[in-house]
């Protein structure tokens, strides 16, 4: 099967901001991935373990979309509490993962996500999605195509690249930095 024009020239984005996104994570020391940028309720790592894992609810929706009766909906739930569940509970699968661990997994996901991204038909991009909680002006639930949340998806990389560098370039705050003297004396 040939990929639709549109669709690989998505997928050629999305590769290029997941490259500059690896090329941060190599750099970021191990100490670093605690850190966080005041304004923010997760940690580097968090951001990390977040985008190793959302592929799986693209790979679900595009799968949903080959059937031309289903509703599609973003983590497959209209309710804003049960998709935000769903993605911590897809975090919480690799909690314990290492950074490396989390790139690995990173990899294998966005991997399966491009090769089924690649298989969609013209048609299957002009199928509506909607996101639990995301309503218009005049409070009514929002559906866009299909092309428009992969126009999304290709951008989500760069985002959370971005709040891993607040993150980083944030000082740790004073608990921090005694749980972690605490931790090293504890293993020595």
């Amino acid at each position: 099967m040939v990929a639709v024009p549109e669709i690989r020239t998505l997928v050629e984005r999305g590769a290029a901001r997941r490259q500059v996104l690896e090329g941060l994570i190599e750099s970021v020391p191990d100490d670093y991935w605690e850190r966080q940028d005041s304004g923010d309720a997760w940690t580097a790592l968090d951001h990390l373990r977040h985008v190793a894992t959302v592929d799986q609810m693209l790979l679900e929706l595009v799968e949903a979309a080959r059937d031309p009766y289903e509703e599609l909906w973003a983590g497959k739930t209209d309710d804003v509490e049960v998709l935000e569940a769903r993605r911590v509970e897809l975090m919480d699968r690799v909690r314990e993962q290492s950074v490396e661990a989390l790139v690995e997994t990173m990899r294998e996901s966005r991997e399966r996500a491009v090769g089924t991204v690649l298989g969609m038909s013209v048609e299957t991009l002009d199928r509506e999605v909607r996101v639990a909680g995301a309503l218009n002006e005049w409070g009514e639930q929002l559906a866009f195509p299909l092309r428009g949340y992969l126009a999304v998806w290709v951008e989500h990389d760069g985002e959370h690249e971005a709040a891993i560098r607040r993150a980083i370039a944030t000082p740790p705050d004073v608990t921090t930095l005694t749980l972690a003297a605490r931790r090293a004396r504890g293993n020595r």
